[in-house]
């Protein structure tokens, strides 16, 4: 008889799991993964938006710096105008009269959302060859700021002696837009 009960009772021990209690194991970690994996979702989608208005800012921030830089100083800005490329454009001026002058000349790339930038050295006397430096970018990531255009001019006014160039624009590269607009 104890041969027996002995033989019953390891039975019972071997016999394992049963196909329900695998299926709720299954279930229960599906689940947790589940909420795992929609986790570590959000927060990558949540890194990429960050990342973007990051470099929306930076963008940005680099825009105004160069204009604070470099047109600040200008002794003269052309009105912006549209180039034979269908881009457009203001050029200005800097340097003291009677010296070699610089002119530095920005156009905004519609089809790549940038602010591109070349300058040159006008002749000092009469008519000389003057050989603008290639196009580099200056600013990435930039588009026009809904129907207002991108750069605009205002003739002095009576308080000021200087014209005022606005620059309005918006930038984005993915994330929200960061609009602005700045005047020097």
């Amino acid at each position: 008889m104890r041969l027996g009960r002995l033989r019953r009772e390891t039975a019972r021990e071997d016999c394992g799991q049963t196909l329900v209690e695998v299926l709720v194991v299954m279930i229960v970690f599906s689940l947790i993964m589940g909420i795992i994996t929609a986790g570590i979702v959000s927060m990558l989608r949540q890194q990429n938006r960050q990342s973007a208005i990051a470099t929306d800012m930076d963008s940005a921030r680099k825009l105004v710096q160069l204009l604070d830089r470099q047109v600040r100083y200008a002794n003269a800005i052309t009105a912006p105008g549209t180039g034979t490329d269908g881009n457009t454009y203001f050029e200005w001026r800097t340097g003291n009269k009677g010296q070699q002058q610089t002119c530095t000349q920005w156009r905004y790339v519609s089809s790549l959302q940038r602010i591109e930038t070349r300058s040159w050295q006008p002749p000092l006397a009469g008519n000389g060859a003057v050989t603008p430096t290639s196009w580099t970018v200056a600013v990435p990531g930039i588009k026009t700021n809904g129907a207002n255009p991108l750069f605009s001019l205002a003739a002095p006014s009576a308080l000021g002696t200087h014209e005022t160039l606005t620059v309005n624009y918006a930038a984005t590269s993915g994330g929200p837009a960061v609009s602005s607009s700045s005047q020097i």
